[in-house]
């Protein structure tokens, strides 16, 4: 490293005859301005280096006095011009945001089989339904004996995402609250045995009323469904980017791959061998029914430093599910498109928050 000095040197004659010190203007000398006292001056790198200092002194009061997190090397008096003596570099922190939001949920067909002492079949192409229970974004439903306002957050497909960023890598948990059962008249192909009875061809899953002439064999599963404590967790990884920055707020793009577990209880009901008005109930035990993950795409739109927002977000998902059906198991395959559309909070942003810059912070 080279190190810069500056020498000012008074000339004897004119020592003697200077009453006092007096303060040297360093600016003045290095600009080549007027000096009140003549001087000798050896400059050695000195001035170059110092208006240097000066100028980056600037620079630095110009960034403390912004949010945006600038560090600033130490200056340095390097011996080739090429070198760069002072480094900006940009800093980040973690900042966490939630998302609140409904789903509208789309359920793909797909095979199911179905194993238990009365029932043991394969359905072909088989239907599960959303259950949105948006009426509970209603009034009228929340004035209705034993219900409440509250019951908004939990009833209706909801999903919330808690997550932290930092650079544009973002890290999150959501949780998914689907609601989906089997779809009403259908009818498919099923291959297997009900109650001991031979079956190979396309039947109607719940036969409708005929006169209590149930016939051997005939299906009669009436319900088939996965909506109490019913929850999707993800953990997922996104990178933000930013479409638009304006001053009014901006529009940002996040895609995001996560992987989960599905978590549920599921409920089946069959009518009894020979029965109309009496019915065989099944409740599985609540735990883990499946794994997988989701692919998905969010557009938000911000105010300015990204304190609230709105969003729109479309997640497609595959789980590979197993779990129980009347006293025995089911297994398929459970693919879905979900649409949400809510609200994000910025819950914590270092750069939203106000810090006290020392006096001495702001000198050169």
């Amino acid at each position: 490293m080279k190190y810069c000095s500056l020498f000012l040197l008074i000339p004897l004659s004119l020592s003697a005859q200077t009453p006092q010190t007096k303060k040297v203007d360093l600016m003045s000398i290095c600009m080549d301005g007027p000096i009140e006292q003549p001087l000798i001056i050896v400059d050695d790198g000195f001035c170059a280096h110092y208006l240097e200092k000066e100028s980056q002194s600037l620079i630095k009061e110009a960034f403390l006095a912004t949010d945006k997190g600038i560090s600033l090397d130490p200056l340095k008096c390097l011996e080739n011009d090429d070198e760069v003596p002072l480094l900006l570099k940009p800093t980040d922190k973690w900042k966490i945001r939630l998302y609140a939001s409904h789903s509208y949920t789309t359920y793909f067909n797909s095979d199911i089989q179905l194993s238990s002492s009365r029932y043991n079949v394969e359905i072909k192409d088989y239907e599960w339904a959303e259950r949105s229970s948006r009426e509970f974004f209603e009034p009228k439903t929340w004035k209705q004996e034993g219900n409440n306002p509250f019951q908004m957050i939990d009833e209706p497909s909801n999903t919330f995402t808690v997550s932290i960023e930092k650079n544009g890598n973002e890290f999150f948990l959501s949780a998914f609250h689907p609601k989906f059962l089997q779809e009403q008249n259908q009818v498919k192909y099923m291959k297997g045995t009900i109650d001991g009875v031979e079956v190979d061809g396309v039947q109607a899953l719940n036969e409708p009323f005929d006169g209590y002439n149930q016939r051997p064999g005939e299906s009669e599963l009436v319900r088939n469904q996965n909506t109490h404590k019913q929850m999707t967790f993800e953990l997922g990884y996104g990178h933000r980017f930013k479409l638009i920055d304006t001053k009014f707020g901006n529009l940002t793009y996040v895609p995001s791959i996560a992987a989960g577990v599905m978590v549920g209880e599921n409920y089946s009901v069959m009518i009894k061998e020979g029965q109309w008005w009496d019915f065989d109930e099944g409740k599985d035990k609540y735990g883990v029914q499946g794994i997988g993950g989701s692919l998905t795409n969010r557009v938000e739109l911000n105010t300015p430093k990204e304190r609230f927002g709105f969003f729109y977000e479309n997640k497609l998902s595959f789980y590979k599910q197993e779990h129980g059906f009347m006293d025995g198991t089911q297994k398929y395959n459970l693919g879905y498109m979900g649409n949400s559309i809510g609200m994000k909070f910025m819950i914590y942003d270092p750069k939203n928050r106000k810090k006290r810059i020392p006096a001495e912070a702001l000198r050169p």
